[in-house]
């Protein structure tokens, strides 16, 4: 828009406004880097409120844009320029520095790079609103590691070597233009990522969401951390941590900021005010969402992933934009036709949405219906679940026993789909599950979504913890398994605890019968001793008679065990079966031992 004052405007006076976009009338003449009319204008801004104060210079001389910050920082207008993306962008930048030090910042240096400004200048200003010294940087040249820069400086505003700047201004450019052979070309796109701690742990808590973007296929330039006790409810990070995000966006020319937690929708609303309309606002649940879409293969994880998609989007549809508050008309074909009068678009879209929930639920719940008859009918074999964090191991340690070729990657997320394979062990067969992995802020919704996979280990008769031996959370990522597993209703399950990536941790497991290598090998045969131990433990056989109205605890024995002979006569049902412990007390309190 032109002639407007950008940034931060809260608490200023109308008429020191109205003195800054006087600033888009000033002549600046073409042998100027600056005047004397500009430098005045923006020490009397600074001098008066204590914030930055910038102005963008074309080439030409004309004043394209103007903006105001804080005490340390001004957000940066969008640079429009139709030159190449790897020359030069045209414009320079003329700021203040409030307190008197006109020395360029690192933040100033990265957005001279990053924006490609012709030059960037900054000006003391001091206690009486006087420019003191300034310091100006100008780029250099393009290596392998990026581009350079120089600074120049000090100098006084009022006697500045104007023909001397613009001269390296015109070096510059020639000297950074790229060969024409070679092509740049960003190959994924940055983001910056965004969290709040209560206090600072021993590792950091933003590794994690920087591992989710790399799986989604983004670059994570750059984390930024706040140490308070719970989010601001309007922006997640307080004012001026959202400054901060501001200039890491310019600086790193980010494509996204991620933040490490569920936003609401008011939050994103206000993030992409303050942040801009084009930078990409996604929070933890959104990222999860993406990977999940991408790595779900079979039509039931597909079916799990929309359902979770749809929750989380529903709320948020207000946030879309004008788009959904625009009225349809009635009468017509396509999908106007569709509507009453008057219904508003963002309620069609609502309702669509119901709809497909709805029948995604029935599929989903049809998928549980046919596991769970499937599971009555096969052979009752033990089911042992292995169960963890994500990238703990679990695909590899199942390929690893049975010979499977499950894909396992050392990415996160690498496997969406259960896995069942049976393991011929010589303490007796039994069916190892591979379940998706486990991680910190599990979206509430996925959770449910994929409950009809995740239930596998409800059902399992043991549950093997498998653990990361090498990572530095790896008691916290247990504390989210244990979590998980209790709202999954399978708290109550017995659990081998398994330390993995053991021949990557040293000695720090050494010894230990839970201590194992997936990749290696290394432990596999105390591991299968310590399940078909646990699992002997678990199951027994009995041999009782019981009565002829003990029909339930039959079918449970049918439902939960491997029933060998069951005849009925006149003193009763004489049953022998391998069934749980818990059952095998409950058959032999009701019937008679044989």
């Amino acid at each position: 828009m032109p002639n407007k004052v950008h940034g931060n405007l809260s608490g200023i006076r109308q008429t020191l406004l109205d003195n800054l976009q006087n600033l888009y009338e000033t002549e600046i003449l073409n042998k100027e880097f600056l005047n004397d009319e500009l430098v005045s204008a923006l020490c009397a801004f600074t001098h008066a409120t204590g914030r930055e104060a910038m102005v963008y210079i074309n080439r030409a001389g004309n004043v394209e844009a103007v903006a105001v910050g804080e005490q340390d920082r001004v957000t940066l207008p969008p640079v429009k320029t139709r030159r190449s993306a790897e020359r030069m962008c045209g414009l320079r930048c003329i700021h203040t520095h409030p307190g008197g030090d006109g020395r360029l910042s690192a933040v100033d240096i990265q957005t001279l790079k990053k924006l490609r400004l012709d030059a960037q200048c900054a000006i003391g200003v001091g206690p009486e609103g006087e420019p003191t010294r300034c310091y100006i940087g100008i780029l250099n040249e393009r290596t392998d590691s990026g581009l350079t820069h120089n600074v120049l400086g000090p100098f006084s505003v009022h006697k500045l070597p104007h023909r001397g700047l613009f001269a390296e201004i015109r070096a510059a450019d020639t000297r950074i233009k790229p060969p024409e052979t070679v092509e740049t070309k960003r190959e994924r796109p940055r983001a910056v990522l965004a969290g709040i701690d209560k206090a600072t742990p021993d590792y950091d808590p933003l590794e994690e969401l920087k591992e989710l973007c790399e799986t989604a296929g983004y670059d994570a330039v750059f984390s930024l951390r706040q140490l308070r006790e719970k989010p601001d409810r309007t922006t997640y990070l307080g004012r001026g941590k959202v400054h901060d995000l501001q200039l890491l966006v310019q600086a790193w020319d980010a494509d996204a900021v991620i933040f490490d937690d569920e936003l609401s929708p008011g939050q994103i609303r206000n993030l992409q005010q303050e942040l801009g309309d084009k930078l990409r606002i996604l929070d933890r649940t959104a990222l999860i969402l993406e990977i999940f879409g991408d790595r779900a293969s079979t039509h039931e994880g597909r079916l799990q992933v929309e359902l979770a998609q749809i929750k989380y989007m529903m709320p948020r549809l207000i946030g879309s934009g004008l788009a959904y508050s625009r009225m349809g008309g009635g009468g017509g074909g396509g999908r106007g036709a569709r509507r009453g009068g008057g219904e508003m678009e963002l309620e069609l879209d609502r309702r669509m949405l119901r709809e497909r929930m709805h029948i995604l639920e029935k599929q989903i719940a049809e998928v549980r219906r046919q596991r769970d008859t499937r599971r009555q009918n096969k052979e009752k074999t033990p089911v042992v679940a292995l169960v963890g964090y994500t990238n703990a191991g679990k695909s590899t340690l199942l390929n690893t026993l049975t010979g499977s070729e499950v894909l396992a990657e050392d990415k996160l997320f690498a496997t969406l789909d259960t896995t069942a394979r049976r393991f011929e062990s010589p303490g007796g067969a039994y069916v190892l599950v591979d379940t998706v992995g486990f991680i910190n802020k599990l979206p509430h919704d996925l959770v449910q979504a994929f409950r009809a996979t995740l239930e596998e280990a409800t059902y399992a008769d043991l549950l093997v913890h498998l653990v990361d031996a090498t990572n530095p959370a790896r008691n916290r990522h247990m504390e989210v398994v244990a979590h998980v597993l209790q709202e999954l209703g399978a708290g109550d399950k017995p659990v081998i605890t398994v330390y993995n990536k053991a021949d990557l941790a040293g000695d720090l497991f050494e010894g230990q019968d839970c201590s194992i290598s997936a990749v290696t090998g290394a432990g596999l045969k105390g591991l299968d001793r310590a399940i078909t131990k646990a699992l002997s433990e678990q199951r027994r056989t009995v041999n009782v008679v019981l009565p002829l109205n003990a029909g339930a605890l039959l079918s449970k024995a049918y439902s939960e065990g491997q029933v060998e002979t069951c005849e009925y006569g006149e003193q009763g049902i004489t049953l022998v079966a391998v069934v749980p412990g818990a059952l095998a007390g409950q058959l032999e309190a009701r019937g008679i031992m044989v």
